[in-house]
């Protein structure tokens, strides 16, 4: 199942990545969680080079694929959270 900050920028993604990050922000604002708004910070930084290897695709992918692809990110970004804090404990 798509994260639901996934489903909200799939759509949005052929933005400009600061307008995309400035949506992520207020996510992280949002959030009362301290771990899940460093895990939406550490996705806002990684977005570039999502950006960065969909313009290098021949063919654009679908808004599910970009949703997929973004899941794929925040879950990745709160397991090297995760492995972090279990190192500095």
């Amino acid at each position: 199942m798509p994260h639901p900050l996934a489903s909200h920028l799939a759509p949005l993604i052929d933005r400009e990545l600061s307008e995309l990050r400035t949506i992520v922000a207020h996510w992280v604002v949002s959030e009362h969680d301290d771990f899940e708004r460093a895990r939406y910070r550490t996705f806002g930084g990684e977005l570039g080079s999502l950006k960065e290897r969909i313009s290098r695709r021949p063919v654009p992918p679908s808004e599910e694929e970009v949703e997929i692809a973004l899941t794929a990110m925040l879950a990745l970004a709160g397991r090297r959270l995760e492995e972090r804090v279990h190192r500095e404990q």
